[in-house]
């Protein structure tokens, strides 16, 4: 099976959201970090179009949360190390997890799908007890 079978998304605990990757250009070993293959990291950079559609979806999904946990302020921008609210930009990264998630789900072993699911719940919680405070 192919690397998005192995592929999990760390779940961000609700009180401790995880901080997105250093702040440089993608890379084959970002990608790999996010369950994409080991074989492309161990090159080097590799083009984006020369990896797998599943194994950047696994990586989009990952960037996607970060910024979700970014924009509801639970961790800091990393270009500016500051914590800013920004609800409108976490929804619409909640948005295109779930949507790029669906596509993705078909894909996926039981476990990181479940994993996935979860993070993606995590996020919806977190969005709708900060947009009420």
């Amino acid at each position: 099976m192919s690397a998005v079978a192995d592929a999990s998304t760390e779940s961000a605990p609700e009180e401790t959201p995880q901080e997105p990757a250093g702040s440089t250009g993608p890379t084959a070993a970002d990608a790999e970090a996010a369950g994409g293959s080991a074989d492309a990291a161990g090159r080097g950079a590799v083009p984006f179009g020369a990896l797998p559609a599943e194994d950047l979806l696994v990586w989009f999904l990952g960037l996607f949360a970060a910024k979700a946990w970014e924009g509801m302020g639970l961790v800091a921008n990393p270009g500016s190390g500051k914590i800013q609210k920004d609800l409108a930009s976490a929804q619409l990264a909640i948005d295109a997890y779930g949507a790029a998630f669906e596509v993705l789900r078909p894909r996926l072993e039981e476990a990181p799908r479940r994993e996935m699911e979860t993070l993606l719940t995590n996020l919806r919680v977190n969005f709708v007890e900060k947009r009420d405070e």
